[in-house]
C-alpha cells in the first residue's frame, strides 16, 4: 500500500510539514537550500493534515488518529487521541473533524477529544471514500462506486442525499454544483448540477429544454458533462 499523496504540506514560503519515506514526520524551516532548521513531530505516521504550524492531525501506521501540538521535538508531542481503527479522515477545524473507518462507517466527530469514541454523529455507512465540503455537506463514493452529494443534518443513515454518477474511481470537488469525475472506462468528466434545485443526473450527457416557446427553433443539446481525455492527450502528445 503506498503512503498517502499528502508527503509535505507547505503552510508559508519558510514553513512546511514533511512527511519522508520512512514515515517520520518533520516541521521544517527556512531559509531553505542549505541545511535549515526541522523538528521531529511524530513516528510512524501514514497520513497527516497541519492545522496551523501548532496544531496538526495525525494518522499513525496503526490506524489510530491524534491531534497533535506544539512544541515539536519530542515524540510523541502532546496529543489527545481522536479515534481509532481509521482509514481516511478530514478536519474541518480543530474541534470537528469527518472520520472514516476501516468497517466504512463514516462518521462527524466534535471535540473536546481523548475519549473513545468522542461525541459523533453517524453520517453513512458502505463508504469507500469522501471529500468534505463544510461540516454539512460531503461527497462521498461508495463501495459501488457510486458518488453522493450528502448533506445535514447528520445522524440518520443515509443522510440526505443527490447521486452524482456511478461507476466512479477517483473525484475532485471544484464546488458542490461542479465536480471532476474518472469512471472506470478511464473517462474523465466535469460534472455539473441540471437544476436550481441542484440535483445531479448520474448520465453523462444530458439534453434539456432551456425554456424557449414551442413554436421556437429546436434547442441543440448541451453537454453537460465535459470529456477531457482529448485534451488531456494533446497536452501530453505536444510535451512530449
Amino acid at each position: 500500500m503506498m503512503r498517502n499523496q499528502n508527503t509535505f504540506q507547505a503552510l508559508s514560503g519558510s514553513e512546511i510539514f514533511v512527511l519522508d519515506n520512512d514515515g517520520n514526520l518533520w516541521f521544517e524551516q527556512g531559509p531553505f537550500g542549505t541545511a535549515h532548521a526541522r523538528q521531529l513531530v511524530d513516528k510512524p505516521v501514514w497520513t497527516f493534515q497541519a492545522l496551523s504550524t501548532t496544531e496538526i492531525v495525525v494518522l499513525g501506521d496503526d490506524h489510530n488518529l491524534w491531534l497533535e501540538h506544539a512544541p515539536f521535538g519530542s515524540v510523541p508531542p502532546a496529543r489527545q487521541q481522536i479515534d481509532t481503527l481509521v482509514s481516511q479522515y478530514q478536519a474541518i477545524t480543530d474541534t470537528e473533524i469527518f472520520v472514516l473507518g476501516t468497517d466504512g462507517n463514516l462518521w462527524l466527530e466534535q471535540g473536546p477529544f481523548g475519549v473513545i469514541p468522542p461525541p459523533r454523529k453517524q453520517v453513512d455507512t458502505n463508504v469507500k471514500a469522501f471529500e468534505a465540503l463544510s461540516d454539512n455537506e460531503l461527497l462521498i463514493l461508495d463501495n459501488d462506486d457510486r458518488l453522493w452529494l450528502a448533506s445535514g443534518p447528520f445522524g440518520t443513515v443515509p443522510p440526505q442525499r443527490q447521486e452524482v454518477e456511478e461507476n466512479v474511481t477517483a473525484f475532485q470537488a471544484i464546488s458542490d454544483t461542479k465536480i471532476a469525475v474518472l469512471t472506470i472506462d478511464s473517462s474523465l468528466w466535469l460534472e455539473h448540477t441540471l437544476t436550481s434545485l441542484g440535483h445531479y443526473l448520474p448520465s453523462l450527457y444530458f439534453a434539456y429544454n432551456t425554456g424557449a416557446a414551442a413554436a421556437a427553433p429546436p434547442t441543440p443539446a448541451e453537454a453537460v458533462s465535459t470529456d477531457f481525455n482529448f485534451a488531456l492527450k494533446t497536452s501530453s502528445a505536444g510535451g512530449a
